[in-house]
């Protein structure tokens, strides 16, 4: 093993963000979702390689049954993919446009913002962040709404 696999400081150890669009319903601008998945890696203090792939709810359905045996729609999918031994983070993230379409009006959102917020909540998830409890759940909205926040007021606001 070299010394640079060894260095743990995710500078070093630049991120792979791969975008796939399979729907039709919001707009997807690979680019900024590929700088949102790095900035909250940074934030993190993680590196990694993740893919993103937005779908409708059918596919998203589809998944959630095959893997959670939970035959519904869902607003997102993480899969982790690396060992725990990884220094870095390695994962897809599946993400509802439906969904998010559906859920903006309830959150006082967008459908482009709450399509985003899906992304950050899949990259949280990679970094090792559960909502499985009340307590978890709030920690992690608490958490992925302050990288939207921060996110907007860096790059500015979605545009539906």
């Amino acid at each position: 093993m070299n010394s640079d696999s060894m260095n743990s400081d995710p500078s070093q150890n630049p991120s792979m963000v791969t975008v796939e669009n399979l729907q039709n319903h919001l707009p997807v601008e690979a680019d900024r979702v590929e700088a949102l998945v790095r900035f909250v890696l940074k934030g993190e203090g993680e590196a990694g390689e993740i893919s993103i792939c937005f779908v409708d709810d059918d596919r998203i359905t589809e998944l959630h049954g095959e893997f959670l045996n939970d035959p519904t729609p869902t607003d997102v999918i993480t899969f982790p993919l690396g060992d725990d031994d990884s220094r870095t983070l390695e994962g897809e993230i599946v993400v509802s446009s439906e969904a998010a379409i559906r859920q903006a009006g309830e959150h006082q959102s967008t459908p482009l913002q709450e399509l985003h917020l899906y992304v950050i909540h899949g990259v949280l998830h990679l970094a090792g962040y559960d909502d499985l409890s009340e307590a978890e759940a709030e920690e992690m909205s608490r958490i992925q709404e302050g990288y939207l926040s921060s996110w907007i007021a860096l790059n500015g606001p979605f545009t539906d």
